[in-house]
């Protein structure tokens, strides 16, 4: 039996940060009953680089929607008007959880706030997920993920030292960190709950997740007046610890303790750096780390990274090659793994899929459900929840409060 099954999420969210929450959710188990607009759907049907997926837009969605929404349940509902609250709310009475990420204040406006859910249903957890959280001058601010990075100074601290340029980590940084410790929260408060048998509130803010992940500075810049900038591949802690250049391309390199750090020098044929005051410690070696590289880089650059991969992995010295995203996604280790799996999509067929990271008694976590069509799984959901009968679901359908992916 998977660790949630039995629980059932009303899914609220749309874009990313909410929808890849309930998705890890979804992994673990729950039933997802992810709400959409009618016709429309989820904002990240249309993000889209692929053009295999241009034609399917919004019916079946972008290849954004198709990376963080398996394990759900498509319904939906118009909740512009009164009908399409109403069928939210009895919904929301049969959940154990809502998750939420509308603009601050929309869902009380809706009627479907905590406040409106919580007392009808005692055992229901109700989780929002917002850019800066219920409290402070932005608590009723929108925000993105860019905007949330800029102001957590993840995009201070990340690009090449040379240039005054701010620059995004290629991967969405608060979306992701915020959906992750969502999950976090919802599954103490599911805790709590078999306690309690109360349910709870629960708010996670975008910026403060992304804050969060900037933990190994805090103590160096609050109390030590540090002052943490661009470094490239590098770190302000730790040399070497970066990229370095090779024959043919670059090679990271991560020998984090004093013992690594003497036998990459010996791998070297360069023991006297290990010898040498200026490199002899770690302190040192982060003050000196530009003369430090520039030894390094000598000898790197006279074979290529695969005959320094296989030098380095044979003595156990942490490295590893700067893959792009596709020799990531072939690479053996994350192959053995199990993240990398295929499901069976009612209308596209077989699709890629990166599974949760996560193991549970050695088995990854099994995907049930491909990415929905929009409205798949309305009629489904509100004759088995709800016991509506079709003459009800039809009559729903010709009102357009409802659509059924038909």
């Amino acid at each position: 039996m998977a660790a949630l099954d039995g629980i059932r999420i009303l899914d609220l969210t749309h874009g990313v940060a909410g929808p890849y929450a309930t998705m890890l959710l979804g992994d673990l188990g729950a039933d997802v009953l992810k709400v959409e607009m009618p016709g429309r759907g989820d904002a990240s049907r249309y993000m889209n680089v692929s053009t295999r997926f241009e034609s399917q837009i919004p019916r079946v969605g972008g290849d954004y929607f198709m990376s963080i929404n398996r394990n759900k349940r498509s319904v939906t509902l118009d909740l512009k008007i009164e009908q399409g609250r109403d069928l939210a709310r009895a919904l929301a009475g049969h959940a154990d959880l809502v998750v939420q990420n509308f603009r601050p204040g929309v869902v009380e406006r809706l009627g479907l706030g905590p406040r409106d859910l919580m007392p009808a249903n005692t055992r229901l957890i109700y989780a929002s997920l917002s850019a800066y959280g219920s409290f402070g001058p932005l608590a009723q601010q929108p925000g993105m993920d860019v905007a949330v990075q800029a102001r957590s100074g993840v995009m201070s601290i990340t690009g090449h030292e040379s240039s005054d340029d701010p620059i995004k980590p290629g991967v969405s940084l608060a979306d992701f960190s915020g959906g992750a410790h969502l999950v976090i929260a919802v599954l103490s408060a599911l805790l709590q709950r078999a306690t309690t048998g109360q349910g709870s509130e629960i708010h996670v803010s975008l910026l403060d997740a992304a804050v969060s992940m900037l933990s190994n500075y805090s103590v160096a810049v609050l109390d030590g007046d540090a002052d943490i900038t661009k470094m490239g591949s590098g770190h302000p802690q730790l040399a070497p610890f970066e990229a370095v250049s090779t024959k043919d391309g670059h090679i990271v390199i991560a020998p984090g303790t004093n013992h690594l750090f003497r036998e990459l020098c010996r791998v070297l044929d360069r023991p006297d750096l290990a010898e040498d005051e200026r490199f002899s410690s770690n302190p040192r070696r982060v003050r000196n780390r530009r003369a430090l590289l520039g030894e390094l880089e000598l000898k790197f650059r006279q074979h290529t990274t695969a005959e320094w991969l296989s030098t380095l992995e044979l003595e156990q010295i942490p490295c590893a090659p700067v893959n792009s995203l596709r020799q990531a996604y072939d690479d053996p280790q994350l192959i053995a793994s199990g993240m990398l799996r295929e499901v069976m999509h009612p209308e596209l067929g077989k699709l890629s899929q990166l599974g949760a990271p996560y193991r549970i008694d050695g088995d990854v976590l099994p995907i049930r459900l491909p990415p929905p069509v929009l409205g798949q799984h309305t009629a489904e959901v509100l004759s088995d929840v709800l016991g509506m009968n079709p003459a009800q679901i039809a009559e729903l359908a010709a009102a357009n409060v409802i659509s059924t992916g038909k």
